[in-house]
């Protein structure tokens, strides 16, 4: 398995990918992390600015016919070995909590303690996925 940052023309590939699963879209700014298995594109993550000191992790997504192999965990781990911030935000689906504990991530009971704009996407993602998500931190 490789873990990489994706070349600049891969990023329609991982937009195509975040589209047909309804997640927010990436843009050049966004650190995207690429999973390969023999030279396939099998999963994707990102950090993404929301200051200088301050990132969210998320877009995590490994298709489905490779799920099962400790891609996201691989992907994850090369995000955060990769992020210069010193906290981090993620918005998982609920039953993905434990998975991002593991990482040191915890969750945030009062939402409105975040930035404004992680505040805002957890908000969105609450109203936009029939799943319930939760809002975390690390750092």
């Amino acid at each position: 398995m490789l873990i990489r940052k994706i070349f600049p023309q891969e990023l329609d590939w991982a937009n195509a990918q975040y589209s047909t699963i309804k997640f927010k879209l990436s843009s050049d700014a966004d650190f995207v992390a690429l999973a390969e298995l023999d030279g396939i594109r099998v999963g994707l993550g990102r950090l993404t600015f929301v200051d200088s000191t301050i990132g969210e992790l998320g877009g995590m997504f490994v298709l489905p016919e490779y799920r099962g192999r400790k891609i996201a965990e691989n992907i994850v781990s090369f995000l955060l070995e990769n992020s210069s911030f010193s906290c981090l935000y993620c918005i998982p689906f609920a039953h993905l909590e434990r998975f991002y504990e593991q990482f040191g991530f915890v969750r945030v009971c009062e939402p409105v303690v975040a930035p404004e704009s992680v505040v805002d996407k957890f908000s969105w993602c609450a109203e936009a996925y029939e799943s319930p998500v939760v809002l975390m931190k690390r750092g």
